[in-house]
């Protein structure tokens, strides 16, 4: 064989070796793409799959309230002590103010803590005795607020309160907000036994900070409107379920987007809250609200390339987008 044959025969013989290469690269990188899409999807099934239960079981809750008898009987009794304060003092709501936020003993953090305003009404004798087991139902099972809300739109109770407790949600300050919302839905709801749930709002007796509300009617033995009963959910709450980042490596993260294309949890990478403030316009988020499920690669609301599993959450009346992402470099990278 001569000098030129071996010559070529060597260059086919690297050429193929290089192919070779090539394609084991490549068919290593895929399946490291594959098991990481797995991963992906598991990880955005199980945070959903939490949401879904953190909102079902706070709706439980709600319609057991809503259905105790003694409960029932105590938004009967606070509506008697409210038209008793009406008829002494002309306008309740700012009376019952007075007693227990700006004359309450207590720090603006603590307000809570005052069970009874001992003023000898009928409405702090009532107030002494739910305050304490409802105190202890929002601090145990970790809701924002609970709220007691009569017929006509008077928050007769609330445990935390803050500027919203003895106001009016249908001709008052906060008739525009997330909890005139859902108590608006509630009571239009009340013939189905449906729970009205809300979704984000900035909610300004809360500083601004946004919030979500759920509601259930309280019906009479004869189906009358008692009143009310809402909760108040923690932000805080959902977003440790969706910042569960175990196995999630340097860049990966999962999140909420709503139908707004606003977050409903937050960003991994913002040390500030992102909810209701940052905006996800991806090719992802919008398959999500459509009601698609999958994964794929995409530019993320940062403009950073990532491999995206996206589905969608229906919560009341509202559906959220569900992502697991993580960045492309950090595939390469653990594929290398």
């Amino acid at each position: 064989m001569g000098r030129i044959s071996i010559k070529w025969l060597a260059l086919g013989l690297a050429l193929i070796s290089l192919a070779f290469v090539v394609i084991w690269n490549r068919s290593y990188v895929d399946s490291r793409v594959d098991e990481i899409a797995i991963r992906l999807e598991l990880l955005r099934d199980l945070r959903r799959g939490a949401l879904e239960t953190y909102i079902n079981t706070a709706e439980t809750e709600l319609r057991f309230w809503s259905l105790n008898k003694s409960m029932q009987e105590t938004v009967q009794s606070l509506d008697r002590g409210w038209a008793s304060y009406s008829r002494l003092e002309g306008d309740p709501g700012r009376a019952l103010q007075d007693l227990y936020i700006y004359g309450n003993p207590y720090g603006w953090d603590e307000l809570y803590k005052l069970n009874d305003a001992y003023d000898g009404s009928r409405y702090s004798s009532q107030h002494a005795k739910l305050h304490p087991l409802t105190k202890l139902f929002v601090l145990e099972r970790g809701y924002y607020d609970f709220f007691l809300i009569g017929a006509e739109g008077d928050i007769l109770y609330s445990v935390v309160k803050e500027k919203d407790f003895a106001t009016n949600l249908l001709e008052g300050d906060f008739k525009e907000s997330g909890l005139s919302k859902v108590f608006s839905q509630a009571v239009e709801y009340a013939a189905d036994d449906r729970v009205a749930i809300g979704d984000f709002t900035a909610y300004a007796p809360s500083a601004g900070t946004p919030a979500i509300f759920m509601a259930k009617a309280m019906l009479g033995v004869k189906g009358e409107l008692l009143g009310v009963l809402a909760v108040q959910l923690p932000t805080d709450r959902i977003a440790e379920i969706m910042n569960y980042d175990a196995g999630m490596g340097e860049t990966g993260e999962t999140y909420l987007v709503g139908q707004d294309l606003l977050m409903r949890s937050n960003s991994r990478f913002s040390e500030v809250s992102s909810i209701l403030e940052t905006t996800v316009d991806t090719d992802t988020v919008e398959l999500a609200l459509s009601g698609e499920t999958g994964v794929q690669f995409t530019d993320d609301y940062r403009g950073v390339e990532v491999l995206s599993a996206y589905s969608q959450v229906q919560v009341g009346d509202f559906h959220w987008a569900v992502i697991a992402e993580v960045d492309r470099q950090e595939i390469l990278d653990i594929a290398a």
